[in-house]
């Protein structure tokens, strides 16, 4: 197993970092894909900067932009969620999830996954990005171990999403 406190030991490049981390969470999470999505949270602009997927049958959706308008919070509860709370949700099974939660037509659409985690990026109180591990095909019980690694990563990436805004600057 991937030692999630070496790859944030050493001060270096937030894109290397990210980059192992990608691996790193679905490895120790035994995920299928493991995204990272940051915004600028002045300008509302995001991307995938960062996608992992254990088998090629799983997107790779580095690269995939989204301006967040008005509607975000409307159509995807889970980034509403993130708006207001640094708290990760674990969605066991979108199928099953409540709607105050989980859009199940968009998330079928979107990412295709079955279970995931939304663990929102926060830095000096603004929101600067999601990590999602998924699994995809079944339902996934999220432990407190699975918990731990999640907010562990959340505490961690915040500085490390500041300096690649600083770094790599996303309008």
């Amino acid at each position: 197993m991937i030692n999630l406190e070496e790859i944030f030991a050493i001060e270096q490049d937030p894109n290397v970092i990210f980059t192992a981390l990608m691996s790193a969470l679905c490895e120790t999470l035994s995920c299928d894909r493991c995204f990272l999505y940051l915004r600028n949270p002045r300008t509302s602009k995001g991307a995938i900067t960062h996608c992992y997927s254990r088998s090629p049958e799983f997107a790779d959706l580095t690269g995939l932009t989204f301006i967040e308008e008005g509607e975000i919070a409307a159509n995807d509860p889970l980034m509403a969620l993130a708006f207001r709370t640094p708290e990760a949700v674990f969605v066991d099974d979108i199928e099953t999830a409540s709607e105050a939660v989980v859009n199940v037509v968009y998330e079928r659409e979107a990412f295709g996954h079955r279970a995931l985690i939304h663990a929102p990026i926060y830095h000096q109180g603004q929101l600067y990005g999601i990590l999602e591990p998924c699994v995809f095909k079944h339902p996934r019980e999220w432990t407190s171990y699975d918990r731990s690694i999640i907010y562990f990563a959340q505490q961690r990436s915040g500085s490390v999403a500041f300096k690649y805004f600083q770094q790599y600057q996303i309008n």
